[in-house]
């Protein structure tokens, strides 16, 4: 039987201070695993015996300085089982096979969200390395199956290519984005936050791409783009997006040539039209919801418990306020939940409603 979190586990985590090694450490302590901490301020006689003791080894220190970590304690891995997160692993690819083809258990992962948003849902990559990966596997597809995320698995070696296309290419056309839209905005002197309220469904969808690089540290995206366009395939793709700019350029006089190149390219990339159906469904819900919760929603914290949301929209209905779109997020450990419900109903006693929410420890919002 493959080894889980939860049998007998003694697990060291190096980077365990922030991100996916904080979030993971206390993952493995939530599953009853002894779990050593290490960051950089570690003593080195604790680094060692922790070591030592581990029989798994999570590595979430910067992907920069893997290849150097992998050097130093190579020989300490033997007989234990090694995963690590990291978003590029460019920098220690042959180092980590070497090891996987020498007998060390390895499972490399990448979960595709911050450590610290709302995981349920979200895609995390599970890539095996070698003939004696399965021990690592199953450790590292318990972890993240506790978090709820959607396991895919795929060779390691496909990593780098696809994050191309999911990674380098978001940040490159959202930063991209984000420059034109501070020059667009000048002349009609409005702010990024007041073009919300005017804005037309396509922008809306698109705003929460560009949003959310926008609230992230710029260094992401640099890194992101920094690593892909080292690529063979990034640089192509750069290329071609300078191909595209210079014929749209040279079509823009024309609608009917415009269409054209358009049409190429989405026939092209999907021939059949099953996608661009599936995504006018998708986007069309999507639209839906935030217009539902722009139009009036209540957002509240409640304790995380089975059954809250039944009492919570108990106590709506009681008021006569239906719910017509919801969205929710994990808080404080996981341990309560913020809710932002959409409702119909604006005439409501909103007093009455938060009194009656806090005999459930649930609290109305400003």
């Amino acid at each position: 039987m493959n080894p889980t979190p939860q049998q007998n586990t003694t697990a060291v985590v190096f980077g365990a201070n922030n991100g996916w090694g904080k979030k993971l450490a206390s993952t493995l302590q939530d599953a009853q695993a002894l779990v050593y901490r290490v960051d950089i301020d570690t003593p080195t006689s604790e680094v060692d015996a922790a070591l030592a003791a581990s029989n798994l080894i999570c590595l979430a220190i910067p992907d920069d300085a893997i290849a150097g970590w992998l050097a130093c304690h190579a020989s300490r891995l033997y007989g234990k089982c090694l995963i690590d997160c990291a978003t590029n692993k460019d920098g220690f690819t042959e180092a980590l096979e070497t090891l996987a083809n020498e007998g060390v258990s390895i499972c490399s992962t990448h979960p595709m969200a911050a450590a610290d948003s709302a995981l349920r849902g979200q895609n995390c990559l599970i890539m095996p390395l070698g003939t004696n990966a399965a021990d690592a596997e199953a450790y590292a597809s318990s972890l993240y199956r506790s978090l709820e995320m959607q396991l895919h698995r795929m060779a390691f070696r496909d990593h780098g290519a696809l994050m191309v296309v999911v990674q380098m290419l978001p940040h490159l056309m959202q930063r991209l984005y984000l420059a034109l839209l501070t020059q667009g905005l000048a002349p009609i002197g409005l702010d990024v936050g007041e073009l919300t309220q005017t804005a037309s469904a396509n922008y809306l969808l698109n705003e929460l791409g560009i949003g959310r690089v926008a609230a992230q540290r710029a260094s992401v995206s640099a890194g992101i783009l920094e690593t892909g366009l080292k690529t063979a395939q990034g640089q192509a793709m750069l290329k071609h997006l300078k191909q595209q700019v210079l014929q749209l350029e040279r079509n823009a006089d024309s609608r009917i040539l415009l269409a054209a190149q358009f049409e190429q390219d989405v026939s092209t990339l999907d021939p059949e039209g099953l996608w661009r159906a599936a995504m006018a469904e998708k986007t069309e819900a999507a639209l839906n919801r935030l217009g539902n919760l722009r139009g009036r929603s209540l957002v509240l914290e409640a304790p995380n418990r089975i059954g809250m949301l039944r009492d919570i929209l108990t106590v709506l209905a009681e008021h006569g306020i239906d719910m017509t779109a919801l969205d929710s997020q994990l808080i404080d450990g996981d341990s309560r939940v913020r809710f932002e419900i959409g409702i119909n109903n604006t005439q409501a006693s909103f007093a009455a409603i938060s009194e009656q929410l806090l005999t459930l420890d649930a609290h109305l919002k400003p």
